[in-house]
């Protein structure tokens, strides 16, 4: 049953996943193309060029166009009933409820079925974009419970490289490994000719720290949910984590994301963060990171983890210039952008082009595919 949302970026979204179900093949690449496309036309007059735009940016066969022009007046047809049920419904309570409140705002049960990606019969309002930054959660997106299970097994391979990562020093061990000669002929200097003890040395652990800069601004909502998944397996799995997220300004929510539950941590953030799915500004956030926290909790063995797409409307000199400062005190930093996966993207928004010169790793990062090959690639 096709549903009336409250925005368009929503209903764009929900014609997204009817086109999934018709064995179109559409991910979150093709969503955000075909957002960015509306945004050089008139989208709010449903004419000739808003079909041309979803057909463009949806359509990857011959078959598939054959298809779009039927799906697609079933699909606009239907959400028009839909809106002229709504209006009537609301007229209705209008007149038996005169003097009745305004509608409050989603509750926090709804959230967590966006979060989990179940079918619920309350709606939710989504906000637009907003340069000054507050906004309310993404629309639905579909996540299953054994998508959940493979985040958490992706990230344990992380966590197990990061955490076993060795430095140039040795310590002395009892397996068979590296032989130590110089202790060896130390410890048996009194029984030559021969040995009776040989010592072994293996490579000390490194004990990484890991930083999170999450970007959770208007432009990410499509990607939020798994990297919430991400966030709350990394801090689950991994005790020397540290998480931030940004859109107009940067919160912590550690203390958050180590609550004993998913349900609560989400709780807890929604009520932390007032600016999520807003504006962004991210060399105002980096700023704010490196003047309050860089001191504690940035080092030489602090692997930063940028997870963002680089939109930007904050002046571009702060990001290479918080990013440079970050740099040069952590091992090392890798962003983690869900655009990167295009074939044709190119890291040509200025915030991301700030940043460049000042990462070690620019990888794509959207959904359980992405996490493999971020796994696999990762070099500490």
């Amino acid at each position: 049953m096709i549903q009336r949302q409250t925005s368009l970026s929503a209903n764009i979204v929900a014609f997204c996943r009817y086109l999934r179900q018709e064995e179109f093949n559409i991910g979150p690449a093709e969503e955000k193309d075909c957002l960015l496309a509306l945004q050089l036309i008139s989208p709010f007059e449903r004419n000739e060029y808003f079909k041309l735009s979803l057909q463009a940016t949806l359509c990857r066969t011959p078959a598939q166009l054959k298809k779009f022009g039927g799906l697609y007046d079933l699909y606009w047809k239907e959400l028009d009933r839909a809106v002229d049920s709504k209006i009537s419904e609301e007229e209705e309570k209008q007149q038996s409820e005169p003097d009745k409140k305004k509608k409050q705002a989603p509750g926090i049960e709804a959230l967590k079925s966006w979060l989990y990606g179940n079918r619920n019969t309350e709606k939710l309002e989504t906000a637009t974009f907003s340069e000054g930054g507050t906004g309310q959660l993404a629309p639905q997106v579909d996540f299953s419970q054994q998508e959940l299970r493979e985040v958490f097994q992706l990230v344990k391979k992380l966590v197990q490289k990061i955490a076993n990562r060795r430095s140039r020093r040795f310590q002395k061990t009892k397996k068979k490994a590296i032989l130590d000669l110089g202790r060896s002929m130390r410890k048996n200097i009194y029984h030559i000719p021969d040995i009776i003890e040989i010592i072994y040395k293996t490579k000390k652990k490194d004990h990484i720290r890991v930083l999170l800069l999450c970007d959770v601004s208007r432009s990410m909502e499509l990607y939020s949910r798994f990297f919430i998944q991400f966030i709350y397996a990394f801090h689950a799995l991994f005790s020397k984590v540290e998480t931030f997220v940004f859109a107009t300004h940067l919160h912590h929510i550690s203390k958050e994301m180590n609550l004993n539950s998913v349900n609560k941590s989400l709780e807890e953030i929604i009520r932390k963060v007032p600016d999520w799915s807003g504006g962004t500004r991210i060399g105002s956030s980096l700023a704010q990171f490196n003047e309050a926290y860089s001191h504690k909790y940035l080092n030489r063995k602090t692997l930063v983890l940028v997870l963002s797409d680089g939109w930007d409307t904050d002046e571009v000199d702060l990001v290479g210039e918080n990013m440079k400062k970050i740099s040069r005190k952590a091992l090392g930093v890798i962003w983690l952008n869900p655009l990167a996966g295009r074939e044709d993207w190119l890291p040509e928004v200025r915030g991301m082009k700030a940043a460049l010169p000042y990462i070690d790793a620019l990888l794509p990062f959207y959904n359980t595919e992405s996490l493999k090959e971020v796994v696999k690639k990762l070099k500490i």
